[in-house]
């Protein structure tokens, strides 16, 4: 009974939030649509409920705005990230950047080669195409002569996935400690979600860039709450040791096949025509 469930939501849940934030996004569409109903509370109910539905609607119009100003966004950010431990800059078998949309994802490319450049681990893996061809070509103009054995993982849509993915790369090499990088809202359920399959993760957060404002700020902490909700319903902390990883990774390699599903700098660079 469960399966189908967590398969739907699975499915869904990652387009259905992010239509939620796309659309929270906007304050004056929001405003409005509360005053509408406002209006029509006004219009329809009756008189004894009317005052108590119009002060719903306004009290549900405050708790948006509060939702969006910075008396949310910087203690809902903190908080999220006061329950992830810091990098502790040890040597890792591997580091994993997972993916974000443009803005959002900061310097965590530049990051990752700073760490191949000074030694930390020799393995890279970038969550998307594009980004492992932005990556790549940022190793082909770095002055430091970095070779990192670079895979990009191309069938990735969801942490899960994303974790799924360094699952089946990463866990039948043998490859359990990582260094994961991702922005400061997503790190604790990123974390969660790979220490969950047996990773050993050092988790190395990246802060949102500075022209990120309180009000995506907010929206991104209240999505990633939602998903710590989703995923811990749906049994994706459920903690295994490193010594399952490998058992993990064959579990997932129809899933994620090597030859669909990652591609290595020599691909990359055939597809994109990097010189």
């Amino acid at each position: 009974m469960l399966e189908p469930i967590r398969s739907v939501l699975g499915y869904y849940w990652p387009k259905l939030t992010w239509k939620l934030y796309y659309w929270f996004m906007d304050p004056q569409k929001v405003t409005l649509m509360l005053l509408v109903v406002a209006a029509v509370v006004m219009v329809a109910s009756k008189p004894r409920y009317r005052r108590r539905m119009i002060l719903a609607c306004l009290a549900l119009m405050t708790a948006y705005w509060f939702l969006l100003s910075p008396l949310f966004s910087v203690p809902a950010t903190a908080l999220l990230s006061s329950f992830v431990p810091a990098d502790t800059g040890e040597a890792a078998d591997a580091i994993v950047v997972l993916d974000r949309g443009g803005r959002f994802q900061g310097d965590r490319y530049g990051q990752a080669l700073d760490m191949v450049a000074a030694g930390r681990a020799s393995n890279l893996l970038i969550m998307g195409r594009a980004r492992g061809a932005e990556v790549l070509k940022a190793i082909d103009d770095d002055k430091r002569n970095l070779s990192p054995q670079m895979l990009s993982a191309v069938c990735v849509k969801t942490t899960k996935q994303e974790a799924e993915s360094a699952a089946a790369a990463l866990g039948a090499r043998g490859l359990q400690k990582i260094v994961l990088i991702t922005d400061t809202p997503h790190m604790l359920r990123a974390w969660l979600t790979f220490q969950g399959l047996g990773f050993t993760v050092m988790p190395h957060a990246e802060p949102l860039p500075a022209d990120v404002g309180n009000r995506e700020r907010s929206l991104l902490a209240i999505r990633e709450y939602l998903g710590l909700v989703s995923y811990g319903v749906l049994g994706r902390f459920q903690g295994q040791s490193p010594n399952t990883l490998p058992e993990v990774a064959k579990a997932v390699a129809d899933d994620f096949p090597a030859d669909r599903c990652f591609m290595t700098a020599d691909q990359i660079r055939q597809e994109f025509m990097l010189s």
